[in-house]
């Protein structure tokens, strides 16, 4: 889906609710006659926040420097003429400003996105990144505001190397992008750990955020995710969000309009070239050497006598006059040209984001808080399509005293999503296959025939035929506290609570609706307009309502002790131990009626008593995990760390309920060592780590949909209700589900990686790249290969731990800075990812060629017949030696011929080959730019 990004506002307003516009005067200042007083006030360029501390230097004479207060202002009184003010901060570009002669000098500060000071988001912790030794990447929240997109999981792609992002569809509020990390690495479930603001998410994902909530955006690919234990193997992605600052409150608003286009349209014949493929078919009924004049006869008389005894006459099921007046339009009721996508899509669709947040504090109490509002139409004409979401959270940060600090976190989100009553998938089902011959809609604006089933998607995709309406509520509240020990140094208790709550209410109410056809004889009473018939469709007759209900509740206890300390100036260790509980609790229902007395009324009471339905369940979970961290590093130039887990799942019997999970990292600065001599280099490291995590996520296709389903409780005999005729009457019994494996446990991720960091040309350019080479093991599959199917039971084997999966390959990312910042500045980059995984042990079918197996392939590719071209006409098709009657009944000119693999004489399945290629891309690049003057900023992204 194309977004274009036509405007954007943004305003920042301070000193509270108060909205002022500020007129700077310039002028000279009556003083010696070397000497000039200038104050000011220094901001980040991010947000506007006042910045507190920065260093303020006279380039001219070193004793004249002043420190900025608490509100980011400042006085110096510099040397008078051309003088030069330095600005100075930790984390920010360091700045020259020319005074001028000027007494009033406001100045706006860059965050320093190279240095290597910049603080990074691990597991259950920060990092800077310059002692960062595992494969960790980032990116800043105010860069992921910038996307014009709905969907948080969108404006990442093609920004993080590593990181595939594939968006399959672009309805509004089902338009999020499916995310992995280093491509597909397992036969089941491949979906990254999602942990906000330290807590791991279940429910909402990347979806329920507000892209202006977020602060930092990491993603743990190697090793560095073995904290997170049993849903660690496929990588984790940490999300901070944006905390309180000491300062004045700033408000800011933005809001951002877009337009969204498909990415592309099918091009479907119009109704002449329609029609005379239509008049094409029959020709081929007929002896192959009578084509060329049947179809000639065709063409310009419409009939053709065959002189074959038996064959008869032919006759085209679309006149020349017919097609003539298709083409010309001389008569659009009785001969119609459609284009069923042009009367059913408009050009483009709308979307919109909002968001409101106010940000500041003291010394003590510190706050923020957002709230947003994002809006997305769909493409349909008089759509029944739209998604709303709502957005508020609040972060504040307190210090009750010297040695203990607390902070508390609400956020509250609604997703109102509005649908027809058929889903996309069967909307567009019905526009591939309208007939261009037939009117979608009458000239008198009345809607046309069905396509079939009484479908026509310009009637469909309105609120003609009802509504599907899904709401979904979350709540979550999180809070810790942090206590100091006055006589351990660097000694601290981290105490934390969250509770997420989420409910789901789905109503679809199906109302039947009227549709319109023409015998193409009667007329109105004028004689000239045609008479339309208005059908209701015969087996949808009554209103029916489907409603549902789905409740989440999780709970999440942690206890850590974190022990920091610096020795001397060269040796800086950290040792982290820590404990989570989690527990999830899960209800839904649903209710089915239909019969209603009329379709004023949505409501269940006013539905008839017979087939009538309904149904429930729920479910209670539970995690445990015990983990820890010790990190060493000497002078920042020799780095080590070890990681590890041992994490209990819900999912596994009992005695296999528990495993443990290490990860070590090892990084060199090798820039920091005596001998390195390039002076061009600021920094060079060279890091490894090697993980072992687990995937808890039992999940495969059980029931052959093509997708894969998470399988609980497989260790016990389950059953579900089934309906059998038993004596002539069809009963409900209970019928076994799944076999039970009483022994089975997570599949294991071995994760090796290599990287190289580096930043020259004194910070101007910075890279990163990386190897990785990831074995997967003990994958949770059924074994339905080998088990035939006449043994009953194939679709109820139970998971075991047998498949086999290896995925390898590189990443790279390359940035370079420029500009003056006090004037125009500039940054481009580029990053890749390549990723190719190779099966190496799943249950095949005994006895397939080998030329079709899985194994040694990627995971999911096509088995599909060879191609070698096309049958060019009859002639071709009579000289054929090959037998085609496994694939089809008849040969005709354009069908493609197949290479017969196996030699013998037949194209059948055994013919198929398997191939590399699954739909999966093994390459992801993206490319930024980005250009800043003054207030001015311009983004593009090619990915």
């Amino acid at each position: 889906m194309k977004n274009q990004h036509y405007s954007k506002q943004r305003c920042i307003i301070r000193n509270y609710a108060f909205l002022t516009m500020f007129f700077f005067l310039s002028g000279f200042v009556i003083s010696s006659a070397q000497e000039v007083q200038v104050s000011g006030t220094v901001v980040s360029s991010v947000d506007g926040m006042a910045l507190p501390g920065v260093s303020i230097v006279d380039v001219n004479d070193a004793t004249r420097g002043v420190i900025s207060d608490f509100d980011g202002n400042f006085e110096i009184t510099a040397s008078s003429g051309g003088t030069t003010l330095r600005f100075s901060y930790v984390g920010f570009k360091t700045q020259e400003v020319s005074v001028n002669n000027q007494s009033n000098l406001n100045v706006s500060m860059e965050e320093d996105v190279s240095s290597l000071d910049e603080v990074v988001v691990v597991g259950y912790g920060t990092q800077k990144r310059v002692t960062v030794s595992g494969a960790v990447v980032a990116v800043k929240g105010a860069v992921l505001a910038e996307t014009p997109v709905a969907d948080v999981s969108n404006a990442i792609a093609g920004r993080l190397p590593g990181v595939v992002v594939i968006q399959e569809s672009g309805e509004p509020g089902q338009d999020g992008s499916t995310v992995t990390i280093r491509g597909t690495n397992t036969l089941g479930d491949n979906s990254p750990l999602i942990v906000i603001d330290g807590i791991p998410d279940r429910d909402g994902g990347l979806s329920r955020l507000n892209a202006y909530d977020i602060e930092s955006f990491s993603v743990l690919k190697d090793a560095s995710a073995a904290i997170y234990g049993a849903r660690a193997a496929n990588g984790a992605i940490i999300i901070t969000t944006k905390r309180g600052r000491s300062g004045k409150p700033t408000i800011t608003y933005d809001a951002n309009f877009g337009m969204n286009q498909p990415t592309r349209v099918p091009e479907l014949s119009n109704a002449v070239e329609y029609a005379n493929i239509m008049n094409e078919l029959p020709i081929y009924n007929i002896p192959v050497g009578e084509w060329s004049a049947a179809s000639n006869a065709i063409r310009t008389a419409g009939t053709y006598t065959s002189p074959t005894p038996g064959v008869g006459t032919l006759n085209a099921n679309f006149s020349p006059a017919a097609i003539q007046a298709h083409g010309n339009g001389s008569d659009p009721w009785g001969f119609p040209d459609t284009d069923w996508f042009d009367d059913t899509f408009n050009n483009w669709s709308d979307q919109s984001r909002h968001n409101l947040s106010i940000r500041g504090g003291n010394e003590d109490v510190r706050f923020f808080t957002s709230v947003g509002y994002t809006d997305q139409d769909a493409y349909y004409k008089n759509s029944a399509t739209r998604f709303q979401k709502y957005t508020f959270r609040m972060n504040l940060d307190a210090d009750i005293n010297e040695y203990i600090k607390t902070d508390f976190g609400i956020y509250v989100g609604r997703e109102d999503r509005t649908f027809p009553t058929q889903d996309a998938g069967a909307i567009f089902r019905m526009l591939m296959r309208g007939r261009p011959t037939d009117p979608a809609i009458w000239p008198n604006g009345l809607p046309g025939p069905d396509i079939e089933n009484g479908q026509n998607p310009v009637v469909i995709t309105t609120n003609a035929t009802g509504y599907d309406k899904n709401i979904t509520d979350f709540v979550q509240i999180n809070g810790s506290m942090d206590i100091t020990n006055p006589w351990i140094d660097g000694l601290k208790l981290t105490l934390g609570m969250s509770v997420d709550r989420s409910s789901q209410l789905s109503k679809k109410w199906e109302t039947p609706w009227t549709l319109y056809s023409w015998d193409r004889v009667s007329y109105e009473a004028d004689g000239v307009t045609p008479l339309l018939e208005g059908a209701i469709r015969s087996n949808f007759t009554d209103a029916r309502l489907t409603q549902g209900s789905i409740s989440l509740m999780n709970i999440n206890l942690t206890g850590i002790l974190n022990y920091d300390r610096t020795f001397g100036e060269d040796h800086t260790i950290n040792v982290l131990a820590g404990v989570t509980s989690e527990k999830f609790q899960g209800d839904n229902f649903f209710a089915f009626r239909r019969n209603f007395i009329s379709t004023a009324v949505d409501q269940l009471f006013a539905g008839g008593a017979d087939q009538q339905n309904t149904g429930g369940s729920g479910y209670e979970r539970a995690r445990l995990g015990y983990y820890g961290r010790a990190r060493y590093n000497f002078q920042e130039k020799y780095l080590a760390e070890f990681i590890w887990r041992y994490d209990g799942s819900y999912i596994f019997p009992e005695n296999d309920r528990f495993g443990f999970f290490p990860g070590v990292l090892l990084g060199w600065n090798i820039s920091k060592e005596d001998f390195f001599k390039l002076d061009f280099v600021d920094n060079l490291k060279l890091r490894a780590s090697y993980g072992q995590m687990g995937n808890d996520q039992v999940a495969f296709d059980l029931d052959g949909d093509g997708e894969v389903d998470l399988q609980e409780y497989a260790f016990l005999s389950t059953y579900g209700l089934g309906e059998y005729p038993i004596d002539g009457s069809v009963q409900t019994t209970l019928q076994e589900t799944i076999l039970s494996n009483n022994s089975f446990t997570w599949e294991k991720a071995n994760n090796f990686n290599i990287g190289l960091d580096g930043t020259i040309f004194d910070g101007k350019v910075d890279f990163a790249l990386d190897y990785f080479y990831n074995k997967r093991d003990q994958i949770l599959i059924q074994k339905t290969g080998s088990t035939p199917a006449s043994s009953g039971i194939s679709n109820l084997l139970p998971p075991v731990n047998a498949g086999k999966v290896d995925n390898k390959g590189f990443e790279f990312a390359f940035n370079y800075y420029g500009g003056d910042p006090n004037g125009f500045t500039y940054d481009f980059g580029i990053n890749g990812g390549y990723a190719k995984n190779e099966v190496v042990f799943f249950d095949e079918i005994p006895g397939a060629p080998e030329y079709q197996l899985e194994e040694g392939k990627p995971i999911g590719g096509y088995l599909v017949y060879q191609s070698e071209g096309v049958f060019l006409d009859a002639a071709e098709i009579a000289s054929n030696p090959i037998d085609y009657s496994g694939v089809t009944s008849q040969l005709l000119p354009g069908d493609m011929k197949f290479k017969d693999v196996n030699g013998d004489g037949v194209i059948d399945a055994d013919d198929q080959i398997r191939l590399d290629d699954n739909g999966t891309p093994t390459f992801n690049f993206g490319a930024t730019f980005n250009a800043g003057y003054k207030n001015f900023d311009l983004s593009l992204l090619f990915q």
